[in-house]
């Protein structure tokens, strides 16, 4: 069975939230990008835009994690500047996403499903953040690398 997996991409712009691939304004060179992930699956809300920080440095995070799984490890971070935790457990072919923020949210998925849905996701926001901020090309190659390592 298929599970429902939505994975979106925000940028902070003000008070406001733009989406990452609609964006096309560059950043300045700022070091990091405020925004948000919003993660759903089967109807369960485990990441939303109240939970924002930088989304480049937690793609890249969680660029390397996809890829851990993928390979049958567990993988756990923390978001880059908020106490969120992100914890990614394989088993029989299955994930376990847990997040907690204030409390625990967590789903079972297909482990095969969710890391070719996310790291899709995580491949076409390393390419347009490469287009739109040249100044962050070290970050893009370096997730990218972990992203091309993923059997597709």
């Amino acid at each position: 069975m298929k599970n429902k997996i939505i994975i979106e991409t925000y940028v902070k712009t003000g008070e406001r939230f733009a989406d990452f691939f609609e964006y096309e304004g560059g950043f300045n060179g700022q070091a990091s990008i405020e925004g948000a992930l919003v993660l759903t699956i089967d109807g369960t809300a485990l990441i939303d835009r109240s939970m924002f920080d930088y989304v480049d440095d937690l793609w890249s995070y969680l660029s390397e994690g996809l890829l851990q799984v993928s390979e049958g490890k567990s993988f756990s971070c923390f978001f880059p500047d908020q106490p969120i935790e992100v914890k990614l457990t394989p088993s029989n072919g299955r994930l376990q996403v847990s997040v907690t923020c204030h409390s625990e949210v967590s789903v079972a998925v297909d482990k095969d499903e969710f890391v070719r849905v996310m790291s899709e996701h995580a491949r076409k926001f390393f390419t347009w953040l490469q287009a739109i901020e040249p100044g962050a090309k070290g970050t893009c190659d370096y997730a990218l690398g972990h992203l091309n390592k993923i059997r597709r």
